[in-house]
């Protein structure tokens, strides 16, 4: 009798019986990622914390986390955050939340908090956290040309009007470490772009609303 004709069969399915479980549960978890992911994309806080929970022990829970802190990081807690960046450090989901941090604290004008945060950015491609770090190094005196230069670039690199590199435009001219004509050029290219808003906001720095 051939018994490897037999015992393959079984082998095979005691094998798929073992497995199952385990290939259900990652089943789930791709749904709910599935799942997530959409809430995401609508902005839905409660079902993206509803569904979290589903997603632990599975590969892409980094992703789930993410989508779960980022939708409602304008309310965060920065132990919160800190919590987040610990948890999944050396990801690409923490870096990615870092930068959406420091993007926060930069808005708010949170130097300290942004400041102590920078040095763990690894990414480093993003122009308005690089503005915003470049305004902290003004404010602390640590600037020179090379820096206003910089500030500059990124400025006029910038299409639509935004405030990172708006304010770092505003910082370097407020310390004459950026001339009056760099404003109007910037103004002028925008209004030759039709960016009216980004126009304002360049005159503005030097022609203030009274």
């Amino acid at each position: 009798m051939h018994w490897h004709k037999i015992l393959t069969p079984l082998l095979a399915a005691t094998l798929w019986t073992t497995a199952s479980p385990l290939v259900m549960a990652q089943s789930r978890g791709d749904d709910t990622l599935l799942a997530m992911q959409q809430a995401y994309r609508k902005g839905d806080r409660n079902q993206l914390a509803q569904l979290l929970p589903a997603l632990r022990g599975h590969g892409l829970e980094p992703w789930g986390a993410y989508w779960e802190l980022r939708v409602r990081l304008d309310q965060a807690q920065p132990d919160e955050v800190q919590a987040f960046l610990k948890r999944w450090a050396g990801t690409y989901q923490e870096d990615r939340l870092r930068n959406d941090w420091l993007l926060l604290l930069g808005q708010r004008r949170d130097w300290a908090q942004f400041a102590q945060l920078l040095p763990g950015y690894r990414m480093q491609d993003d122009r308005a956290v690089r503005c915003y770090a470049l305004t902290i190094a003004q404010i602390e005196g640590r600037t020179g040309e090379a820096q206003a230069q910089e500030a500059r670039d990124l400025w006029f690199a910038q299409h639509d009007a935004e405030d990172a590199c708006t304010n770092a435009a505003a910082t370097f001219y407020a310390a004459k470490q950026m001339p009056a004509s760099d404003i109007w050029r910037k103004a002028r290219l925008a209004a030759d772009a039709n960016r009216q808003r980004a126009v304002r906001d360049a005159v503005q720095l030097v022609a203030p609303e009274s």
